[in-house]
């Protein structure tokens, strides 16, 4: 017989132990079906890795699927004062801050406006002191 190869016993009763771990019974009956139609055709030996990947996502699948669909609350965001916006903004006096990033190297912005500070030779690397310009 040349046809489709039909899912072993061993792997359909451990698609079923791996669909056990879902929240609802909707879930847990298209899923069965699902991972049986994926077996169908592959050699057994696939059929037992592709066994194995899906016992070891059983849990990843069942939290994606039990997540609620409610909104993250959020850390409330502070409110800058006016003073602090005026000094910033008007004023050109900023209120430096250090934040590091992903590869670990350092950098100043203020806390306000989140203007990067360049340093005493200003941004990109342009001096901008009392003989700027002055040729």
């Amino acid at each position: 017989m040349n046809g489709p190869r039909a899912p072993v016993p061993g792997a359909r009763m451990g698609i079923g132990l791996a669909v056990r771990a879902l929240p609802t019974s909707a879930d847990r009956d298209r899923y069965y079906r699902e991972f049986v139609a994926e077996l169908y055709g592959l050699p057994v030996p696939t059929q037992l890795l592709h066994l194995a990947g899906l016992l070891s996502q059983a849990f990843a699948l069942r939290a994606a699927l039990g997540a609620s669909p409610a909104l993250i609350e959020e850390k409330a965001m502070q409110t800058i004062p006016l003073y602090r916006r005026f000094r910033c903004r008007a004023m050109h006096r900023h209120y430096w801050h250090t934040y590091s990033t992903e590869d670990g190297s350092r950098y100043q912005a203020c806390l306000v406006c989140h203007k990067d500070d360049g340093g005493p030779l200003g941004p990109r690397g342009a001096f901008y002191g009392p003989f700027a310009g002055a040729y």
